[in-house]
């Protein structure tokens, strides 16, 4: 999870929002223990207004504002789809499989109004290694 914050951080790091990041981006090797980003070729500068209907791509990781005509969409939405990665692999729903802090972060990385979410990649980074 630290190696696909740790990239989400250096891409946002140039101004740039990622579009269609969801659990398809990764590939996990069980007997080597190791993650693998893949497909993450999809980001736009931002912010930017969403001038369709909805974005494209997968909505299993997707923000309100991405499918909402006229939101603003910005690093904060990476955030929400950072935090929707946390809510998939570390479960928020029975047995949730890291700390009181992990968990705490993904509720708040998943807040609907942006405006409650951490404010950039960054700050998520820095709380997801201190939890």
């Amino acid at each position: 999870i630290t190696t696909v914050i740790e990239a989400h951080a250096s891409i946002a790091s140039t101004g740039l929002v990622a579009l269609d990041f969801y659990d398809g981006c990764q590939l996990y090797d069980l007997e080597h223990r190791e993650k693998w980003l893949i497909d993450l070729d999809q980001n736009r500068d931002g912010p930017f207004v969403v001038d369709a209907d909805r974005l494209p791509g997968a909505t299993s990781y997707m923000a309100p504002e991405e499918l909402t005509r006229g939101a603003t969409v910005d690093e904060r939405t990476t955030v929400f789809n950072l935090g929707r990665m946390v809510h998939h692999l570390l479960p928020l729903d029975g047995a949730w499989l890291g700390t009181a802090a992990q968990r705490d972060l993904a509720v708040t990385a998943t807040a609907a109004d942006p405006d409650h979410r951490h404010q950039t990649v960054a700050a998520l980074l820095e709380q997801w290694v201190q939890a």
